[in-house]
């Protein structure tokens, strides 16, 4: 029995049985011993005076005594009349047999208190238990409602085995629930504030500046050229807010879990080679070369187009921060227990100052030669590398190289 609230009350019950059991027999037992006495006695008295009178009936009568005489039957008729002409008869009330009714009035007294008692003490372990029982969920009650007004440093102590016990977990949980919840919904509203903060700082420049162009453009002295120079202006700042806006999307469903990955056992040279594809453009605009050392075939378990966008972040950082002619090194590890992913390039490299924020939203390097970057590409890419639970580190040496890698645990 696993409920200890009700295995400890059974017990108590069982233990006062017992013990009333024992009472009753031990009654019981002072009344045969106390009615033996007496039966001895009072035969005793009438066997000294028929022996007085009659010496030689003395074998007769202690024959009939211990039940050894042969006409016992006639002589019990005999008796049975001489006690009816003084009025007694097997019918009769008891009290009018004194020393038979002291026995069964003093029997009947020492059961009745003994019930008394017992009903008592029952009760009184009743309201012990229930009150032990009902404490704990008055404890619990009062801890919920300071749980409920924010008051999470109470303890809720049951170390015992039982429902109250399940209970008093239960309520330890729920407050660490409510507690971390609490905690998360703080967080997320600090986060709140501070992309809100972030994002209107970012916005704020391009709309200064395509502000100030449509203020030239309603000069209508303007020459034509000026004009579509300005909206060009325009169609750029633009452009930069809709990266800007969509990239900081998906890195807030990706932070709220909103994001549901397609994740399947894909090949991620076939992944990577379809990225280079779509930067092969900028690539042969920029005379750059990809080296590329590599399997040609390694499934790892990944969304196909969320790790497209990261790879496509890492590998555009790459390219505008190399030098034409420079070469982009791809490589692909595979072992039974990771696989590993390294992009890395020999341009501007990253300063030991900018190296541990290049992860952190709207962070740009001080250094950056490239005045229209968002600072939002590679924190999304960090957050879709994490979401397919892998790690991504960063190397780099200022005017050297950039190395960042990617790790896939298997396991």
């Amino acid at each position: 029995m696993k409920n200890t609230e009700l295995k400890g009350y059974m017990i108590i019950l069982v233990v006062l049985f017992s013990l009333f059991t024992v009472y009753q027999l031990i009654a019981h037992q002072i009344f045969y011993n106390h009615l033996k006495t007496d039966s001895i006695t009072a035969w005793g008295e009438i066997t000294a005076r028929l022996i007085e009178q009659n010496p030689e009936n003395e074998a007769e009568i202690m024959k009939v005594l211990t039940g050894n005489s042969s006409d016992s039957s006639e002589y019990q008729e005999k008796g049975r009349e001489i006690f009816r002409q003084y009025g007694l008869y097997e019918d009769l009330e008891t009290k009018l047999f004194p020393l038979l009714n002291n026995h069964i009035f003093s029997f009947n007294q020492t059961i009745f208190w003994g019930l008394i008692c017992f009903g008592f003490i029952l009760f009184l372990a009743n309201y012990m238990q229930y009150k032990i029982i009902f404490n704990k969920i008055k404890q619990l009650t009062s801890t919920a409602k300071k749980i409920i007004d924010g008051d999470y440093s109470v303890s809720i102590n049951e170390n015992k085995e039982g429902d109250i016990a399940k209970l008093a977990v239960s309520f330890r949980s729920i407050k660490d629930i409510i507690r971390k919840n609490i905690k998360d919904l703080l967080g997320e509203k600090e986060f709140l504030g501070q992309i809100l903060q972030d994002i209107s700082h970012q916005l704020k420049t391009p709309l200064s500046t395509i502000s100030i162009y449509n203020e030239l453009l309603l000069n209508e002295d303007l020459p034509r050229q000026q004009q579509i120079q300005l909206l060009q202006n325009n169609e750029v700042q633009i452009s930069r807010m809709n990266v800007l806006i969509q990239n900081l999307l998906k890195v807030a469903k990706i932070d709220a879990k909103a994001v549901s990955f397609d994740k399947e056992s894909l090949n991620l040279v076939e992944t990577i080679h379809e990225v280079l594809n779509r930067l092969e453009n900028i690539i042969n605009e920029r005379n750059l070369s990809i080296d590329w050392d590599g399997t040609e075939e390694v499934v790892v378990t990944h969304d196909k187009l969320w790790m497209q966008e990261a790879l496509m972040n890492l590998l555009k950082n790459a390219i505008e921060h190399s030098k034409p002619g420079d070469t982009i090194t791809i490589q692909v590890k595979d072992t039974p227990i990771y696989t590993e992913l390294i992009i890395q390039d020999f341009g501007e490299g990253i300063t030991a100052e900018d190296l541990p924020h290049i992860f952190n939203r709207f962070y740009k390097a001080s250094t950056s030669k490239k005045h229209d970057s968002t600072g939002i590409g590679l924190a999304l890419t960090k957050a879709i590398i994490e979401a397919h639970q892998a790690l991504i580190k960063v190397e780099s040496e200022k005017n050297v190289y950039t190395k960042f890698t990617i790790t896939f645990i298997k396991f």
